[in-house]
C-alpha cells in the first residue's frame, strides 16, 4: 500500500468552509492506514514461509542453518524480496468484484487489449520474482552443486568450460513466472473476496478452538488447496520448460549472457563453439524439482497471505474504520468529527474499492448489536445539508439496487447502430411505397422487380445441399418465366441481348444459392467446434451473460448490491424503534417498490433473455433461479442477490404491512408484493396473510 498512496495523521483535524461547519474526511485517510497495517502484517506473517525456504536452502544439514542471525537470517530477508514483488502485484491490480464478461474470449481479450499494460507489469514482477529467488539459491548451493557460471574442471587435466546448468535451471524459474502469471490471471488472484456476511461470533469460536490466531488458522486451512496449485504448476512446468528451453532459449542465453560473463570471470576460456552438455543431469534435475517446488510454495503463500489480511473487515480496535477509537484509558487514539460524512463519503466514491469498503462498514454499523449507538446516530443526524444522514444512505443504497433495473433495461434496448439501419429501412420502404405508381408504358427487362435478390433466389427453409439445390432450380425457373413473359421480347427486341441477360440473370441465381449451400456448411461446423473443448473459451454462455446484465461489467457488483440492501432493510426495520424524528417512514413505500420492480426485472430477464448462438450446451432448465441448473454456479451469485431482495422485501412487508394503507400501497401492489416473496414458511405465509 505504501508503494501507491500517502497517509495523512489518523488525529489530524478536518477541514473547515467558510462557515465553519467542519468538512468531512474522505474515507480514503480511514482506509488507508487499515491497508497499511493489512500489508504490514501480511509482510511480518511472510517471513514465516521465507525462513522455513531459507532453512531447506541451506547447503548444511545442522543446527546452525536454524540460526537467524547467521547466513540462514541473510537468506530469509533475501528471499522476502520475491514475496515483496508479489506484494506490489496485488496492490497493482487490486479489485473486489468478480469477473463478469460473457465469454473466455473476452476475458482474454480485456487482459490483453484494454489492461495490456497491467498483464505486462504481472508477468514482468513474476519474472523479477524468479530471476531474484534463483539468484539467492544458486548463492546459496555449495560448490559440490555445479551451478557456478564456469567449470573450473580437474586441476592439470581439463580446461575450464562454461557450465550450462545454471542457465537452464534460471531458464526454468523464468518459464514457470510467466506460467504463474498467467494462473494469476486467469484465476483473478487480484480480487479481495469480501464476505458478503459477517459471522463475528463463529469467527472467534473458530479461533478459540483452534488456539491459534485468525490469520495463521485461515491459511492452515488453504495448505491443501495450495498443494495441489503446486503440483498442477510444478510437475507440467518442467515437462514444458525443458523443451522449450532447448528450443528457443539454450543458444541466445548461451551467447549473449552466460559466454560473457563466464568470460569476464574466467580469461582462459576456450572460444564460443556453442553450447556444451549437461552436467550431472541427474542431480541437475533434483535441484530443479526442488527448488521449482519451494519458489511456487512462496508464490502462493505470499497470495493467500495477502488476502486473508487485505479481505478482514473494517474495523479499527473493535470499531468501524470511521467512528472515533479509543483506548482503554480514554485516549482518543484516531478522531473523527464526522462519522457518518465520512461514512456517506466513502459510499460516493468512484472507485471500487473504497465504495466496496464504505458499502461493508455500513452494513456492519446497520447489523452489528456492537454498534447500536453508532447506527442510531444516522437517525439522530438532521441536521447535515442538504440531505439528513438517513437521506443520504437511504438514497446511495436504492441507487445501487436501482442500477439493476437500469442495466437490464439498457441492455434489452437495441443498439444504436441497429436502430439508425432500421429507420434507414423505414425510410426507404417509404420512399418505395411512394414512387409505386406504375409507369406509363411498358417496362423494360432491367426494370423487373424479379430480378432482386428476392426474385431471383427464393427464401431456403433449409440449410443443407439438397435445399440448396432446390433454391437453384427456383430461381433458374423464375428468371426464365419472367423472360419468357417480358414484353419487351414480344415486342421484337435483339435476341442478342435478351440471350445474354438470361444467361447472367441464370448464373447469379445458381451463385446465389451456392454461396447460401456454403454459408450453411460454414456455421454447421462453427457449431461442431463450439462443441469441442477448443470451442469453449468462444461460447457466450447464458449465465455469464445474466451475471454481466445483472451485476454490472467488468467487475460484478454483487457484495456491493448485497451489503447495500441488507443495511437498508435492517435501517428501515429498527426505524421504528430508533427514527425519532420519522424520517424513514417517508422512504418505505419507495424502498418496496424498487425491492419488487428490482426482483421482477430479474426474473423477467432470466425468463426472456434469448440464449447466444455461440451457447451450444444451452438448456431451458438454465433458466430456473431456484437451482445450480447451469451446472456450475455461474448464476449462484444472482440468485443471492434475487434472495436478498426478496428477504429484505419479505421484512419490509412483515414490518411496515399493516401501515401499508397509510404509507401509500395499495391492493394491488400488495398483492404483487406477496406474490414475489411466495411461500416462507408456514409461520411466515400466515404473517403474510394478516398483514397483506
Amino acid at each position: 500500500m505504501a508503494t501507491r498512496t500517502m497517509t495523512t495523521s489518523s488525529n489530524a483535524q478536518p477541514a473547515t468552509i467558510p462557515g465553519g461547519v467542519p468538512t468531512p474526511r474522505i474515507y480514503k485517510t480511514h482506509l488507508t492506514p487499515f491497508l497499511h497495517r493489512a500489508f504490514l502484517s501480511a509482510a511480518l506473517l511472510a517471513l514465516g514461509p521465507c525462513y522455513i525456504s531459507a532453512i531447506l536452502m541451506s547447503p548444511y544439514r545442522t543446527l546452525w542453518s536454524l540460526n537467524p542471525i547467521g547466513m540462514t537470517g541473510l537468506r530469509t530477508f533475501l528471499l522476502f524480496v520475491p514475496v515483496l514483488a508479489v506484494f506490489i502485484i496485488r496492490v497493482m491490480n487490486l479489485h473486489v468484484g468478480k469477473r463478469t464478461t460473457t465469454s473466455m474470449a473476452e476475458t482474454l481479450y480485456i487482459q490483453v487489449a484494454a489492461s495490456g499494460i497491467q498483464t505486462a507489469a504481472t508477468v514482468g514482477w513474476y519474472a523479477f520474482s524468479a530471476w531474484m529467488f534463483g539468484e539467492v539459491y544458486i548463492w546459496s548451493r555449495s560448490r559440490e552443486a555445479d551451478l557456478g557460471w564456469v567449470d573450473m574442471g580437474i586441476a592439470g587435466y581439463e580446461r575450464p568450460t562454461v557450465n550450462e546448468n545454471p542457465i537452464l535451471l534460471r531458464s526454468v524459474f523464468v518459464i514457470l513466472a510467466v506460467g504463474q502469471a498467467a494462473l494469476h490471471l486467469a484465476r483473478d488472484y487480484d480480487r479481495i473476496p469480501i464476505a458478503e456476511t459477517e459471522d463475528r461470533a463463529g469467527q472467534v469460536q473458530a479461533e478459540e478452538m483452534s488456539r491459534l490466531p485468525e490469520p495463521i488458522h485461515l491459511l492452515a486451512q488453504q495448505l491443501r488447496p495450495i498443494t495441489g496449485k503446486v503440483a498442477r504448476l510444478v510437475i507440467p512446468g518442467i515437462v514444458f520448460s525443458i523443451p522449450i528451453y532447448f528450443m528457443f532459449i539454450r543458444r541466445p542465453a548461451w551467447d549473449y549472457l552466460a559466454y560473457p560473463i563466464a568470460r569476464v570471470l574466467v580469461r582462459q576460456l576456450p572460444p564460443n563453439n556453442g553450447p556444451t552438455a549437461i552436467m550431472h543431469p541427474l542431480t541437475l534435475l533434483w535441484q530443479t524439482l526442488t527448488a521449482s517446488t519451494i519458489l511456487v510454495v512462496l508464490w502462493e503463500l505470499s497470495n493467500a497471505i495477502f488476502t486473508i489480511h487485505v479481505s478482514r473487515p473494517p474495523l479499527k480496535r473493535g470499531q468501524p474504520l470511521t467512528s472515533e477509537v479509543k483506548d482503554a484509558s480514554g485516549v482518543v487514539l484516531s478522531r473523527s468529527r464526522d462519522p457518518n460524512g465520512s461514512l456517506i463519503r466513502g459510499l460516493k466514491a468512484k472507485k471500487d474499492v473504497p465504495r466496496a469498503f464504505a458499502f461493508w462498514e455500513l452494513y456492519l454499523i446497520c447489523t452489528d448489536p456492537c454498534f447500536e449507538t453508532r447506527r442510531k446516530s444516522i437517525f439522530a443526524d438532521v441536521d447535515r445539508k442538504p440531505l439528513s444522514s438517513w437521506q443520504e444512505i437511504s438514497s446511495l443504497c436504492l441507487a445501487e439496487i436501482t442500477a439493476i433495473s437500469t442495466r437490464i433495461r439498457v441492455a434489452q434496448e437495441p443498439s444504436a447502430p441497429a436502430s439508425q439501419q432500421q429507420k434507414i429501412i423505414s425510410q426507404q420502404q417509404q420512399q418505395q411505397q411512394q414512387q409505386s405508381t406504375p409507369p406509363l408504358g411498358l417496362p423494360r427487362i432491367a426494370r423487373q422487380s424479379v430480378l432482386n435478390d428476392r426474385a431471383v433466389v427464393l427464401p431456403g427453409r433449409g440449410g443443407s445441399a439438397r435445399g440448396g439445390a432446390s433454391q437453384a432450380l427456383a430461381a433458374v425457373g423464375s428468371v426464365a418465366k419472367s423472360i419468357g413473359q417480358s414484353p419487351t421480347l414480344a415486342s421484337g427486341a435483339r435476341k442478342g441481348s435478351v440471350a445474354e441477360y438470361s444467361r447472367q440473370a441464370i448464373e447469379y441465381g445458381i451463385n446465389k444459392a451456392s454461396n447460401n449451400t456454403l454459408l450453411s456448411g460454414w456455421q454447421s461446423r462453427t457449431v461442431d467446434f463450439l462443441r469441442t473443448p477448443l470451442g469453449e473459451p468462444f461460447r457466450r454462455t447464458f449465465a455469464r451473460t445474466v451475471r454481466a446484465v445483472v451485476l454490472g461489467v467488468p467487475f460484478s457488483n454483487g457484495v456491493d448490491l448485497v451489503h447495500a440492501s441488507k443495511s437498508l432493510t435492517a435501517l428501515a426495520v429498527v426505524s421504528l424503534k430508533e427514527d425519532n424524528f420519522g424520517q424513514a417512514q417517508r422512504d418505505i413505500v419507495s424502498t418496496i417498490r424498487v425491492y419488487a420492480s428490482s426482483v421482477i426485472s430479474i426474473r423477467n430477464l432470466i425468463a426472456g433473455l434469448p440464449a447466444h448462438w455461440t451457447d451450444v450446451y444451452f438448456e431451458g432448465g438454465q433458466r430456473d433461479v431456484s437451482r445450480s441448473a447451469d451446472g456450475n454456479g455461474e448464476l449462484d451469485e444472482v440468485r443471492v442477490i434475487l434472495e436478498v431482495l426478496r428477504q429484505g422485501l419479505e421484512e419490509l412487508v412483515l414490518a411496515f404491512g399493516e401501515y401499508a394503507e397509510g404509507l401509500g400501497l395499495g391492493k394491488a401492489e400488495m398483492r404483487t408484493v406477496r406474490e414475489i416473496i411466495g411461500a416462507g414458511g408456514q409461520k411466515r405465509g400466515t404473517e403474510m396473510g394478516k398483514v397483506g
